[in-house]
């Protein structure tokens, strides 16, 4: 496998959150450094990681990839945050993550943000210690941290509801007005 194949993987499996063309489009990579150890399995690449894919985007401070059979198995990231963000849909606002730990389960397509992360969509955002996306089931956990953790709740913030059509006032009905004909002599 070479240097740069097991990240192709990850970035086309991570496309099941992304829209349909980003998997067709080319991977950029940047960092400082980069190394394959092929007995392990691994590929990291440190230094100011920028990771591009259609609209997929990655900065961390280390990316890893660990391959199993030639197959991407895990991805990790990590940074002071390391963050993501990519466009769900053509009609929707790109969703934005960010945290110390960003690991993707390519198999078990699960998406865990972990050490004060953070997930923002569209004005809502979800803060905790850790955040958990299963992408199958569309399903998200949140959990707090410890009080030294700086993150001893759950913080959900869900923005007011936008009206897609401007309110109108109601109509108002205009009572007639008196005429001097009308019987008053």
């Amino acid at each position: 496998m070479t240097l740069f194949a097991g990240l192709a993987g990850l970035l086309s499996s991570v496309a099941a959150l992304a829209l349909p063309e980003d998997r067709d489009q080319a991977i950029y990579i940047q960092s400082d450094r980069a190394e394959r150890d092929e007995r392990k399995g691994t590929t990291v690449y440190t230094g100011d990681v920028e990771i591009d894919q259609g609209s997929l985007h990655i900065s961390a401070e280390r990316v890893t990839i660990r391959s199993t059979d030639d197959e991407v198995s895990e991805i990790v990231a990590t940074g002071s945050p390391a963050k993501m963000h990519q466009k769900p849909a053509v009609d929707r606002e790109p969703v934005y993550a960010r945290a110390r730990n960003i690991q993707y389960d390519v198999k078990g397509e699960v998406l865990t943000l972990l050490e004060k992360a953070t997930v923002t969509q569209e004005g809502s955002t979800v803060t905790g210690e850790r955040i958990v996306y299963y992408i199958k089931e569309q399903r998200v956990k949140a959990s707090a941290g410890s009080a030294a953790s700086g993150q001893p709740r759950v913080e959900t913030i869900i923005p007011p509801r936008r009206n897609s059509a401007p309110e109108t006032a109601p109509e108002t009905v205009t009572p007639p007005a008196a005429s001097p004909d009308n019987g008053a002599s």
